[in-house]
């Protein structure tokens, strides 16, 4: 984008905004600085200018930045009025309709639902593009006739063309940099499930089930909605259904004599509306923010009943502003709501001319009124955002020489380490890993190992007892009801404690049949704690089916690329030939492939050397640092969980 292309798009968004009753510092615009080409790329066989070419293909640093004069504290940066904000808020929360079932072939008709405020949102947004397509010249100055049933009439086409034209979304992953950049993260294991773009010729099976995924998830959970609106409220209409849609003059017969001609076109306008759907899931994933309404005011649906909507909304010009920490010196706003509902930024400090508006995205939660203090994990703000805040990267401190320093994080409790903790990505393991993990213990030499260390240490005179392991087919009744009622997934954070989920799912897999039919004589669910692990068999037991678990984990983020695989592929080749320098030192590769997610120390100086380097402004480099992190702050949660079971065992 231009400087022109700049200059014009805000000056209509400004100007837009203004006419509603809004405000913007007359100080501020637009901007897309140039990216710096990359310098410390050694040549590898290719011209470097063509690798620099393709690695800074696309990026863009747009933001508002005050290009027109400083601006001095407490001044008010931007006013944007509620009737502004995209959002979902007027549509109604109730609603029936033929809803079709994921098992089923069948609908249930009428069966009555509740929209959540994300499906009302993204309903919003899907119909405002779908007015603009079907009439791109529209004007602020022209009313849409068919909008008179509509919950809102205001014309959103400014804002809509001041939106990207491709997001930093997992979406826009592909198959191959989601599998290589978070191999083994939770995040990547949920983002292939929905993945539906790929360079990769040989992943096109693969991607189609992705975008199967979620297009089953539109046609079940959106197009229900969608088609309750089209009945009832006039939205979602043909251009004939628009231009006769003045159902005042109309009795009841005839209104739903109509209702029912357009029901036998809709399913296939809906269908059609499905590239919309994906755009808003991208659009309010990256860009929307949630903040509750002031105590004194509350906002009412298209059926004029009170709505506690907190959010998502998309806010025109504000989203335009960039990210940067509360505690970096960037931090220049925060966004806020006024008495009036009006959205507020306000210059915190003095601003510099030429320097970037920046905010923190991770402000305004559902739970407070204006701000909060919270702090989003890294993978959180990779899924919402598309990004990782790499300027605040903790992690690489916790494995630079080598040394796996996450006990003092761990186990210390001052305010700066406690919200450095809540800032780490906990891993997750799942109920299926941990049980493997305990079926080959039990089948492995370890059992009798610490069997004939009982007998032959004397601690069966002295009391203490071992017993055959239950059969894994005793897992149909009892035994697997229990671990029914267990979590599938156990989150392990960096905290200084094994949860109680996870050694209570290790017992269930242990203890035996008269012992388990004690424990949950007066209760279905039970939960066991650290104390059962003071009895010598099941405690080595259980720790050491962890420290399998754990160690097993370890190994899924380990990736290994083989450079023939992705010859095809120029902006693979590209990048790995940036990583190649990288991890020339660190024993990671061969003259024939690269290595990565085994070691941590290697990694966490890869990840030090690539964030302060001039490579790192470009997709393809950024998205490799992103998962890194991600994939770094998981391994040092298993570690630190690893590092307990390994010093508990010792104890025993």
């Amino acid at each position: 984008m231009t400087t022109a292309d700049d200059d014009l798009l805000h000056s209509n968004l400004s100007r837009w905004i203004e006419l509603n009753g809004g405000k913007i510092h007359t100080n501020l615009a637009l901007h897309t600085p140039l990216p710096s080409p990359p310098s410390d790329v050694k040549d590898s066989g290719q011209e470097q200018d063509e690798i620099n070419m393709r690695l800074t293909t696309d990026y863009t640093h747009r933001g508002i930045f005050a290009l027109k004069g400083p601006i001095r504290k407490g001044e008010e940066l931007i006013r944007l009025p509620a009737t502004l904000a995209l959002d979902g808020a007027a549509l109604p929360v109730s609603y029936c309709g033929d809803v079709s079932e994921t098992t089923s072939s069948a609908s249930v008709p009428n069966r009555p639902r509740n929209a959540s405020n994300w499906l009302r949102c993204i309903s919003s947004f899907m119909h405002t593009l779908y007015q603009l397509e079907k009439d791109p010249k529209r004007s602020s100055s022209v009313a849409d006739k068919a909008a008179q049933e509509l919950p809102s009439s205001v014309d959103y086409a400014h804002y809509i063309t001041s939106l990207p034209k491709k997001y930093d979304s997992l979406l826009n992953w592909t198959t191959w940099e989601i599998r290589s950049f978070l191999a083994g993260t939770a995040l990547g294991v949920n983002a292939l499930q929905t993945d539906v773009e790929t360079k990769d010729a040989a992943a096109e099976t693969s991607e189609s089930q992705h975008d199967d995924a979620l297009r089953l998830r539109y046609r079940t959970t959106v197009v229900p909605y969608l088609k309750y609106l089209q009945q009832n409220h006039g939205m979602f209409l043909s251009e004939e259904d628009s231009s006769n849609n003045n159902s005042s003059s109309m009795n009841s017969n005839e209104r739903e004599t109509k209702r029912q001609k357009r029901t036998e076109k809709q399913d296939v306008n809906l269908e059609e509306l499905y590239p919309l759907f994906r755009e808003g899931c991208m659009c309010i994933s990256s860009r929307a923010f949630h903040m509750q309404l002031h105590d004194t005011k509350k906002e009412t649906n298209v059926d004029n009943s009170v709505t506690n909507y907190h959010g998502p909304y998309l806010l025109p010009y504000i989203d335009l502003l960039n990210h940067s920490p509360q505690t970096s010196p960037k931090h220049v706003t925060t966004l806020r709501r006024d008495t009036d509902g009006s959205f507020v930024m306000i210059a915190e400090r003095n601003i510099a001319i030429g320097e970037e508006i920046c905010h923190s995205y991770d402000v305004g939660s559902p739970t407070s009124q204006n701000e909060s203090n919270s702090s989003f994990t890294s993978a959180q703000t990779l899924q919402t955002y598309g990004f990782v805040d790499l300027e605040q990267t903790p992690i690489i401190d916790f494995f630079l020489e080598g040394k796996n320093n996450c006990t003092a994080i761990a186990s210390s409790s001052t305010d700066a380490v406690l919200t450095l903790r809540s800032s780490i990505t906990p891993a997750v393991l799942t109920k299926s890993e941990v049980c493997k993990s305990c079926e080959e213990l039990s089948q492995s030499t370890y059992i009798t190992e610490v069997r004939n260390l009982m007998q032959q240490s004397g601690m069966l005179e002295e009391g203490w007892e071992y017993w055959d392991l239950p059969s894994l087919s005793s897992r149909d009744g009892t035994r697997g009801d229990a671990l029914n009622n267990l979590p599938d997934e156990l989150l392990i954070s960096l905290n200084a404690s094994l949860p109680d989920e996870l050694i209570t799912m290790c017992c269930l897999n242990f203890l035996p049949d008269e012992t388990l039919d004690e424990l949950l004589q007066d209760e279905d669910n039970v939960l066991l704690n650290a104390e059962v692990l003071e009895d010598f068999f099941l405690g080595k037991l259980v720790l050491q089916a962890i420290i399998n678990a754990v160690k097993a984990k370890l190994k899924s983020y380990k990736v290994q690329v083989n450079y023939s695989d992705r010859k095809e592929d120029a902006d693979a080749t590209a990048l790995l030939r940036v990583l190649n320098e990288v991890f020339e030192n660190e024993n990671c590769l061969n003259s024939s492939s690269l290595c990565w997610g085994e070691n941590v120390a290697s990694d966490a100086r890869a990840l030090s050397k690539l964030k302060s380097s001039n490579v790192r402004n470009n997709h393809g480099v950024d998205k490799f640092l992103y998962g890194l992190v991600v994939s770094l702050e998981e391994r040092a949660c298993l570690i630190e969980i690893r590092k307990k079971a390994c010093d508990m065992i010792d104890q025993i």
